[in-house]
């Protein structure tokens, strides 16, 4: 055996953790969300404010309070992280997390509207509190 044989893997090994510290490509250290649709990605984006959103086929980048933010799809969710910053990326992913759930009672709350509508109902009262949408109906006469 040769020194040579052990040195040759310990070097293979120390330039693949290096590239992977200094990677933007690869999704390196990001953690998983529950996402799956990037419309819905985006658009939490905006709710907590990002700027310079891009996105192309399964990456979505932006700039947020946290700094800059990237999101990868891998299999069928995103994962996502802030860049430089290891310590940030729960935060953000947590805010993230209640952003996407305002988008989608938003959403909700247009497809009811809309089903009461064509269901001849009209709205009596809407209460909107801590974090909840109360919407109460009555028939048309």
């Amino acid at each position: 055996m040769s020194v040579e044989v052990l040195l040759i893997p310990l070097g293979i090994a120390a330039a693949a953790a290096w590239r992977e510290s200094r990677s933007t490509n690869l999704c390196a250290k990001c953690k998983s969300t529950r996402l799956t649709d990037q419309t819905l990605l985006v658009e939490a984006l905006q709710v907590m404010g990002a700027q310079n959103i891009i996105q192309s086929d399964d990456n979505v980048r932006a700039h947020t309070a946290f700094g800059s933010v990237m999101f990868q799809r891998v299999g069928d969710v995103f994962l996502g992280r802030v860049d430089q910053n290891d310590n940030a990326t729960d935060t953000m992913l947590s805010q993230l997390e209640h952003a996407v759930g305002r988008v989608l009672q938003v959403r909700n709350v247009a497809v009811v509207r809309q089903r009461a509508q064509e269901l001849g109902l009209r709205l009596v009262t809407e209460q909107a509190e801590d974090g909840t949408v109360k919407l109460v109906f009555e028939e048309n006469a």
